[in-house]
């Protein structure tokens, strides 16, 4: 018997010995037999075993070979199973045939057991006819050496055709109807049945097929020797119909066939019983919640990829391959076999989930958006990828909804029927990650790929971090700046990845005193996440504006008698003044202190004593700096307008004109304050925007000084920013 505790794959094999008959063909298989012995005519008989493919022709085929077997020695007839797919030319087939025939005529005897004298006279006078008929039906002396280069190995019959070659010469006078005359009344006084099986006789070329049926129907038709065809009537119907030149092809095989046997089609249930419980077999222990959840996806998914048991056998196979893999990551196994099923029976589904799960997660984790258009072109690719109905039974398309991230479908015919790309909830993001479900950004492509995603954040990653929180403000900065400098892409680090993650409900599990510390990291280095004052303004979200976000609730957790103490240490002592001068000017349009954007107190990160406690500070770090080290700042023109907006609108006008007074100096302060642009028809390209430089000084005057200038009174490093420039104002002026 099989190994019950055995997963290995299995392939797309018939049943063997010790299998278990899930779909109940021994019954078929048994009755089928019983006419084979008891009822079938003693002339040549072609017997169709007619299935799509994958329906189990070749199994049932087994069984009824099993069951042939137990038949009482005196009436058992002698299988051959011949396997033309194995073969060649037409002489190579001839011969493969008849060699198996001859064998099978020289072991009556032994089939028999008590076979007398007159039984192995018999037998021995059928073979020698074979061997006369097989050589006069060659056409060319290819089939002889073949048959003489088979002399030495055949053993037994090797003698039926050692003397091929003798009468070769005298073929032309030989009665070939007269050989095969003969050749018919022995083997009917012999008295054996020979059951002849051919498998898969669909899968063969067009002219192949009918080399086969010209075979069985008319070279080798002989008594007591039935020929059972497995095949799938369309395909090969449509294949004799190319092969033979004939208007049809159906037609055509009636004339071979004169018997169908229509292998009996499972029940929807009976295959889906099967894959479940052979899922559980190999998936061992599953939590409760899991099964319910499986046996759902069984019955719905698996209702409609499962229509016949090679279906069933190809997305065993697969979670078989995937699962050892995968069970140890914790996967979700409903999620795994409903993508299973998808992969094995709606291979174009399979490829529009895998795109559209990446899709999601660069915008679950800030990297990437999905315009309107191209969620309508998205949802048109899944439309065109299925069948038309596919979606049409409500519950499908619940389940269909409810696997994936940002997919809504209408309950009524008359709705909008399928949306994609819609927005998915924190609370839902964190759910998936938590459960590494197929809808998780982090762990989506284990089930496609079997690796993590890029940007995947490791168990040992976030456990430093949570180490060097527990320890000091500095060294927690100092995790950040390594996950800083884990790239995911060129704007997006592991740092992006776990903010991200805190906003979430990893921010309950943060402490009072971890809270602190990472204010006071991101006061620290947060600069060194932009160090170039990139201009990343195209980003849905950038390291900067996390870390703001989080500002808020990190202080929430702080407690009230260290919270000041906290917030002046950030602002005072923090070293990231570009990003603290970010989270100012936000703070000062919330507080309405300028602009009309003032926002409801509870949207407030900091108190109205708290916002006056840090503009004085800042006011003050502002004021002790050149315009050089504003320059170096990250960001500075952002930092500029902070300082302008936070109270003190003459400071750095002051601070600038002073420093513009040089070539120099006004070149160095346009290229901090050139911004980029990103166009599909020009590229990226360097602008310098008139609402940007206007607070400051005059633009109109700044762009004729740049014009007027000439490049040999500057050294190379200041002709590139003055040809920079230039380019850059033409571009402000298109």
């Amino acid at each position: 018997m099989a190994n019950v505790n055995d997963i290995s794959i299995l392939g797309e094999r018939a049943l063997r010995d010790g299998d278990v008959d899930r779909l109940g063909f021994g019954d078929v298989a048994a009755r089928i037999a019983g006419s084979l012995t008891d009822h079938a005519s003693a002339d040549g008989f072609v017997i169709g075993i007619d299935g799509r493919w994958g329906s189990g022709k070749s199994s049932l085929l087994y069984l009824i070979s099993a069951e042939l077997e137990k038949t009482n020695a005196k009436i058992r007839p002698i299988i051959i199973s011949f396997r033309p797919w194995l073969v060649g030319s037409r002489d190579a087939l001839l011969l493969s045939l008849f060699t198996q025939l001859a064998t099978a005529i020289d072991g009556v005897e032994l089939s028999r057991g008590d076979a007398t004298a007159e039984t192995k006279r018999k037998a021995k006078e059928t073979a020698e006819k074979l061997r006369k008929y097989v050589t006069a039906v060659s056409k060319t002396g290819e089939f002889i050496e073949a048959l003489s280069f088979l002399v030495g190995a055949l053993g037994p019959v090797g003698k039926l055709v050692s003397g091929l070659g003798k009468i070769t010469e005298k073929k032309e006078d030989i009665e070939l109807d007269k050989l095969k005359d003969d050749l018919t009344q022995s083997l009917r006084d012999l008295g054996q049945r020979f059951i002849i099986t051919v498998d898969d006789v669909d899968r063969l070329e067009p002219s192949e097929v009918v080399e086969v049926l010209r075979l069985v129907r008319s070279v080798a038709d002989f008594p007591n020797v039935i020929y059972l065809l497995c095949y799938d009537s369309e395909i090969l119907a449509e294949s004799v119909r190319r092969g033979a030149d004939v208007p049809d092809g159906a037609a055509f095989l009636e004339k071979i066939v004169q018997l169908t046997v229509m292998v009996p089609q499972p029940e929807s249930f009976q295959l889906r019983q099967w894959f479940g419980d052979e899922i559980l077999r190999i998936a061992a222990q599953v939590p409760d919640e899991q099964v319910r959840r499986l046996r759902s996806i069984v019955d719905i998914e698996g209702g409609i990829q499962l229509r016949t048991p090679r279906a069933v056998v190809r997305t065993l196979d697969s979670f078989r391959f995937f699962w050892p893999a995968l069970r140890d990551e914790g996967v979700d196994l409903p999620d795994l076999v409903w993508l299973l099923l998808i992969k094995d029976g709606a291979p174009k589904v399979y490829r529009w989930i895998e795109t559209y799960l990446g899709s999601m997660a660069s915008v679950a984790i800030g990297i990437g958006s999905v315009s309107e258009a191209r969620a309508e072109e998205s949802r048109l690719d899944l439309i065109a990828a299925v069948p038309a109905g596919y979606f049409r039974d409500v519950m499908y398309r619940y389940q269909f909804g409810e696997q994936l991230p940002g997919i809504e479908f209408g309950l009524h015919d008359d709705e909008l029927p399928l949306k994609v790309h819609q927005k998915v909830s924190r609370e839902e993001r964190d759910a998936a990650i938590k459960a590494k479900r197929l809808a998780s950004p982090d762990h989506y492509r284990l089930y496609v790929a079997l690796s993590d995603p890029s940007h995947v954040l490791t168990q040992g990653e976030a456990d430093e971090l949570r180490d060097a929180t527990e320890s000091s403000s500095e060294n927690t900065a100092q995790a950040l700046q390594t996950l800083i400098d884990s790239r995911i892409s060129a704007e997006f680090s592991k740092a992006d990845l776990l903010l991200e993650r805190l906003r979430g409900d990893e921010m309950g599990a943060v402490t009072p005193e971890q809270a602190e510390r990472l204010l006071l990291a991101f006061a620290e280095m947060m600069d060194d996440a932009d160090p170039e004052g990139s201009d990343y303004g195209f980003m849905i979200s950038t390291t900067w504006d996390r870390a703001e976000r989080l500002v808020r609730p990190l202080l929430a957790k702080v407690p009230t008698e260290r919270r000041s103490e906290t917030i002046d240490r950030m602002f005072a002592e923090g070293r990231a003044l570009g990003w603290l001068s970010s989270l100012f000017r936000a703070e000062t349009f919330a507080h309405g202190h300028h602009g009309d954007q003032r926002k409801p107190l509870e949207q407030w990160v900091l108190s109205e004593d708290e916002y006056a406690r840090v503009a004085s500070i800042l006011l003050e770090r502002y004021r002790a700096l050149s315009l050089k080290e504003f320059l170096s700042l990250s960001r500075p023109l952002n930092t500029l307008f902070a300082w302008s907006q936070g109270g003190d609108e003459d400071g750095p006008k002051a601070l600038v004109a002073k420093a513009i007074a040089t070539d120099e100096g006004l070149l160095d302060f346009l290229i901090a304050c050139s911004s980029a642009v990103h166009s599909s028809d020009r590229g990226t390209y360097e602008v310098i925007r008139r609402d940007s430089v206007q607070h400051f000084i005059d633009f109109e005057d700044a762009r004729l000084r740049v014009g007027v200038m000439k490049p040999d009174q500057f050294d190379t490093e200041y002709q590139g920013k003055l040809q920079r420039l230039r380019s850059a104002f033409a571009a402000a002026r298109n």
